[in-house]
């Protein structure tokens, strides 16, 4: 195997996880030579935790694109920040990976796509879920033809405590940095029903608000054993997400039809003691139900008598999902081979969750007929 170099923009705790499994498929034929973070203690963890020799920070995110010999650069800085860093990366005709959401607003995709077609070069993005086993079974049995035409849609993803509690102590509960909740956590979600459909949305409706992190349950920290309601992972984070500056609304519930007349919801909660991640699709000759949480799908064809049950392993990693799409970068790295997930994609979720999101600010239905239009979609 050939060595390749690359540069690390942000080295916080998903860029952490990722690297580990690229270094795993590269073999020791991944260096890391350059990275950009400002934040000393987490560039420190950065390589302590994936033991790697310690670089020194570049003075800026185009010093470390530009290091002689770096041919890909790795974008995992905040979701607001990654249009600059791209655009960047690509204007040095570097390749691209960058996490999802690919940007904060549908002008910044449409920068970040304008600058890759001019660039040329590799780029891949972090729609990890899209190469889970579970979901790839998903997308082969609706592609299959044995359910017929998919008719309506239900999905949530409702997190754990802890993992609501997290984020709203950290840099995510700030819209100018990670966008609102329905594009920084569930355009996973979302790019997923635009895959399975092989559509896009046409009209949205959406309510949304701040129902359970309030000040007036702030006691609850007290009420309930340490690392409940939040984990505390280090000393940058807010002290309460009950009580932390936020802009970040808790709850939404949304409705939406796709173009090929399919229609569906999708809802989504900060705070739940039984976690759920659920996709229920209605057919025209079966149900068909895929759980992220128990790693299940499970389907019922009408005039069977017997239900029909399939499991996976365990859905840490993204389902499996981490591991298998470093796979695929480290395929690109080594043999050019392009990723099966660009901006493209990234831009068509953002749209997807930023239309959610505005249907529920304006209270009003929003129709994304001229969006797709202008976008060439």
């Amino acid at each position: 195997m050939k060595k390749i170099k690359c540069a690390v923009i942000g080295t916080g705790g998903r860029c952490r996880s990722i690297m580990k499994e690229l270094l795993k498929h590269a073999q020791g034929n991944l260096e890391v030579a350059a990275v950009y973070d400002p934040e000393q203690w987490m560039r420190d963890k950065f390589f302590n935790d994936l033991d790697l020799p310690a670089v020194e920070n570049s003075e800026s995110p185009e010093a470390a694109i530009n290091t002689p010999g770096v041919e890909w650069v790795i974008v995992t800085s905040p979701n607001s920040m990654h249009c600059d860093h791209i655009k960047a990366a690509f204007a040095a005709k570097k390749h691209v990976f960058a996490e999802k959401p690919l940007a904060t607003s549908i002008e910044d995709c449409q920068a970040i796509e304008k600058a890759h077609k001019a660039a040329g070069t590799m780029f891949a993005t972090g729609f990890v879920l899209r190469y889970s086993p579970l979901y790839l079974k998903v997308k082969e049995l609706l592609d299959s033809g044995k359910f017929g035409k998919i008719l309506s849609i239900e999905a949530n993803e409702n997190i754990l405590p802890e993992h609501g509690g997290y984020m709203l102590t950290t840099w995510r509960r700030k819209r100018e940095l990670a966008g609102p909740h329905i594009l920084e956590k569930c355009c996973h979600d979302l790019d997923l029903l635009e895959w399975f459909t092989g559509d896009l949305p046409l009209k949205v409706r959406a309510v949304s608000d701040r129902r359970f992190w309030i000040p007036e349950r702030n006691y609850m920290l007290e009420k309930y054993p340490p690392n409940t309601l939040m984990v505390k992972q280090n000393q940058q984070q807010a002290d309460s997400p009950f009580t932390a500056e936020s802009d970040v609304d808790d709850t939404t519930f949304s409705f939406f039809e796709f173009r090929n007349g399919i229609i569906g919801s999708f809802s989504a909660t900060m705070c739940n003691a039984l976690p759920e991640r659920r996709m229920r699709f209605h057919c025209e000759y079966g149900t068909l139900v895929v759980e992220f949480y128990t790693m299940s799908v499970r389907y019922h064809m009408i005039g069977e008598s017997t239900e029909q049950l399939i499991t996976f392993g365990s859905c840490l990693g993204h389902g499996g999902g981490d591991g298998k799409i470093m796979g695929e970068l480290w395929d690109a790295m080594q043999n050019g081979t392009r990723p099966k997930c660009s901006g493209s994609e990234g831009l068509r979720s953002a749209v997807f969750s930023l239309a959610i999101d505005r249907a529920a600010c304006e209270n009003r239905e929003i129709d994304l007929t001229e969006v797709w239009q202008e976008l060439g979609c």
